[in-house]
């Protein structure tokens, strides 16, 4: 991968961690419960739906979670200098996929055969 490509791929996974980021700051602040903030319970009155929102929120705020996680991983990578090149098999991974997903490890083959061993429908994202 030529070097211009990393820095265009370089500032497509520096703007989606950055909103990764204020997305997990905003949604931790709005679940605080500490003095002068009300608790999900008060402001629905309604037990069950203030835990199932609480759920709501914690799993959305680990899938961001893991996105950042894929995110910082493959800034590692550009600085590494192994950015492009699938985990698995090590050849490039496509410019059209990078570009759909900054943040893919795998070729799509390599993607496909991953989340078929794992027993999940395949899907072209990650």
């Amino acid at each position: 991968m030529a070097k211009n490509q990393y820095s265009e791929f370089n500032a497509l996974l520096q703007a989606q961690r950055s909103l990764l980021l204020n997305e997990v700051r905003e949604k931790i602040v709005a679940s605080g419960e500490g003095p002068g903030i009300p608790s999900q319970s008060r402001i629905t009155d309604d037990e069950g739906a203030a835990d199932a929102l609480a759920e709501m929120e914690v799993a959305m705020v680990m899938r961001e979670s893991q996105e950042l996680q894929e995110v910082e991983a493959a800034l590692a990578r550009i600085a590494d200098g192994s950015y492009g090149n699938c985990y698995d098999c090590g050849d490039e991974i496509g410019q059209a996929r990078l570009k759909a997903n900054p943040a893919a490890r795998r070729c799509l083959h390599c993607q496909e055969k991953y989340e078929l061993a794992l027993g999940q429908p395949y899907k072209t994202g990650t």
